[in-house]
């Protein structure tokens, strides 16, 4: 702190009798100053790598207003069968899906999805994709159907409008990839779009 103020010093009195200072004084005024900053400029360097360091919010399973593009993994050849029987069709119509499939018209998607609210009382939903629509009791455990890739990109799920619980609400699970996601609790009779990305 003296040798601040004596260097100080120097500056102002060679500025009022036009003293030019030498390079050695100068050197050591900017090496004070630098040190006197350094502590600052550190600090906000330490700042700055603690922020950059900080992990990133991982998601959770939790409610969320929009699944955004759900992952889907496409039915092989081998599961057609168990994919056909989960889908609730007639013979008829199970026997056309299948020739279809077969002859790459369209891929099948399988869908994992459940109720997560734990009520005793189960939601009923209708699933859209496409052509293909069918109703079905939401579980309290994890269930895969199949569904057809839509063209279109999007299926729609709609909540019965008699599903119990409060107002009738439907809450909906549903698996992305390996990722689960609880949508926001769906209003009775009302409709949801939901983007399909469909993986190999």
């Amino acid at each position: 702190m003296i040798r601040l103020l004596l260097i100080a010093g120097l500056f102002v009195s060679g500025a009022l009798f036009g003293v030019v200072l030498s390079p050695a004084v100068s050197g050591g005024w900017t090496g004070v100053a630098q040190q006197a900053e350094a502590p600052l400029a550190s600090g906000k360097r330490a700042r700055g790598a603690a922020a950059d360091a900080a992990p990133a919010a991982m998601p959770t399973f939790s409610e969320q207003k929009s699944a955004g593009p759900v992952i889907l993994n496409s039915v092989r050849e081998t599961e057609l069968d168990d994919a056909l029987a989960s889908m609730a069709l007639s013979p008829e119509r199970e026997r056309v899906i299948g020739a279809e499939v077969k002859s790459h018209r369209y891929r099948l998607l399988w869908l994992t999805l459940w109720d997560w609210d734990g009520d005793d009382v189960p939601d009923r939903i209708t699933i859209t994709s496409g052509d293909y629509k069918r109703q079905m009791e939401l579980p309290k455990g994890r269930k895969t159907v199949a569904i057809p890739e839509p063209r279109s990109r999007y299926i729609e799920i709609i909540g019965d409008p008699s599903n119990g619980g409060y107002e009738g609400w439907t809450t909906l699970a549903l698996l992305s990839g390996q990722r689960p996601i609880a949508l926001s609790r769906l209003v009775a009779g009302k409709s949801l779009q939901i983007e399909i990305d469909g993986s190999d």
